[in-house]
């Protein structure tokens, strides 16, 4: 078991092959979806996109649904990406900033959309308070042009890549979709602020780097803030959907999403500028 959480990740090796296999919930994923999610890979493969590789079980990568200890999952095979894990290094974001900027200038087209976890579902009412004020403020904010579209990662954070060779390899693009590549560039620095790293600045430094080496784009400071704001909402989402929040983790979750909002509207966004 690589992974136990809402998805469950086993690494399974044989005489023939090292694969990852992702279960994922079908109250999450939808067969049709992981079907998405493997021709979006296939896709990068064939444009050179470092990403990870498809393995094919009777000619298919996506099987299920399964019964799993009586809940209900869809299955998505992978090869096991050679390699470590990226560290939280300025080194290791200039590399997953490079790889991240490859994917976003892939010409891949499809419907535009805000990358948004079904509002399906109650929102805690310990955490629905700051949820609305969230979700009010995007409103009122969004109506501004955003900043370029494109094909997102959807969950861009140093730990869905891998250090092959120097490279950022690509996985997990479970939330993967056509729309503002600013929303991926905000989901890489609400990841810093969740890790709470004190080299946060120089980190996201590397990434800059990394990133506007291989692509520039204008970007302004309120498409992050929009953004920051949408990852913020996709995250309670979520954690309210698949999640059973003991009372402190609720709690928490209020008060992270406080501080995003805070942090999102204050001048503390400034270090993160895109020039």
């Amino acid at each position: 078991m690589i992974t136990d959480g809402v998805n469950k990740t086993l690494r399974v090796v044989s005489d023939y092959d090292d694969a990852f296999v992702r279960f994922s919930p079908t109250s999450l994923h939808s067969r049709k979806a992981l079907i998405n999610e493997a021709a979006l890979i296939a896709t990068l493969r064939e444009q050179d996109i470092p990403c990870c590789e498809l393995v094919a079980i009777d000619g298919c990568s996506v099987h299920g649904p399964h019964i799993v200890n009586g809940l209900e999952y869809n299955v998505l095979l992978t090869h096991t990406i050679a390699g470590s894990v990226l560290a939280s290094t300025a080194h290791d974001a200039r590399a997953f900033g490079h790889s991240l900027a490859r994917l976003h200038r892939t010409p891949i087209k499809g419907p535009t959309r805000m990358l948004a976890i079904s509002g399906e579902g109650e929102i805690d009412p310990m955490i629905r308070p700051v949820f609305e004020e969230l979700t009010g403020l995007v409103q009122q904010l969004s109506d501004t042009p955003s900043a370029s579209d494109g094909i997102c990662h959807g969950d861009a954070w140093l730990g869905n890549a891998i250090n092959r060779d120097g490279t950022a390899v690509l996985f997990d693009f479970e939330f993967f979709g056509h729309g503002p590549l600013a929303y991926d560039i905000a989901t890489f620095i609400w990841a810093l602020r969740a890790e709470g790293n004190e080299a946060e600045a120089l980190i996201y430094a590397g990434f800059l780097e990394g990133y506007r080496g291989e692509y520039d784009f204008p970007l302004s400071e309120h498409d992050l803030r929009v953004n920051l704001l949408r990852k913020e909402i996709n995250n309670i989402r979520f954690l309210c959907q698949n999640i059973t929040m003991s009372h402190e983790v609720k709690v928490a979750t209020a008060k992270f999403a406080r501080d995003t909002l805070d942090f999102a509207l204050g001048s503390r966004l400034s270090r993160f500028a895109w020039t």
